[in-house]
């Protein structure tokens, strides 16, 4: 999924547990919107940076991040597929890539693909896919470009080449 549409989801997962855990003030304070988003991730910002610019894994990518909301999301974002290519790689586990949009753009292929690969019969008609909400409008220009040069300094070349797409 778009790394800028996953971060406000992960936002929005954070609203819903506040408001579950009845912290009232908090929902109205980050509410559901760009404003929400942007005072929660500036929030966020405050509480850990001295803890970020202590620390050496963000040493490269700091300068370029900093102003970017919830650029930790962004930093874990790049991490976790990393991460993943690398543990396929060493531990030899098959692994498809499927984007997200693809079940947009050519729902039925990126089906049979899946099916494909599992090794699964297409027994049954499949759900309805209901795309997801798009955030791209949460940041401006200027941070699109910045999470640009942080995942292209920070990613591994398989995941660079898996998600350089977004940023383009």
């Amino acid at each position: 999924r778009d790394p800028f549409d996953n971060i406000v989801s992960r936002f929005h997962l954070a609203h819903n547990r506040l408001k579950k855990r009845g912290h009232n003030k908090s929902v109205e304070k980050y509410s559901k919107s760009r404003e929400g988003f942007r005072a929660f991730c500036s929030d966020l910002a405050e509480t850990y940076r001295s803890d970020e610019e202590e620390s050496r894994f963000y040493a490269d990518v700091l300068d370029d991040a900093k102003e970017v909301p919830c650029h930790a999301d962004f930093f874990r974002y790049v991490q976790w597929h990393n991460l993943a290519f690398a543990t396929t790689w060493d531990l030899g586990i098959p692994a498809m890539i499927l984007h997200y949009e693809n079940y947009t753009t050519n729902f039925m292929e990126t089906k049979h693909l899946l099916l494909e690969f599992l090794d699964q019969e297409d027994n049954n008609p499949p759900p309805e896919f209901i795309m997801g909400k798009t955030y791209r409008d949460y940041f401006t220009e200027d941070e699109v470009h910045a999470v640009n040069r942080m995942f292209s300094k920070l990613a591994l070349e398989t995941t660079w080449n898996h998600t350089k797409h977004y940023f383009y």
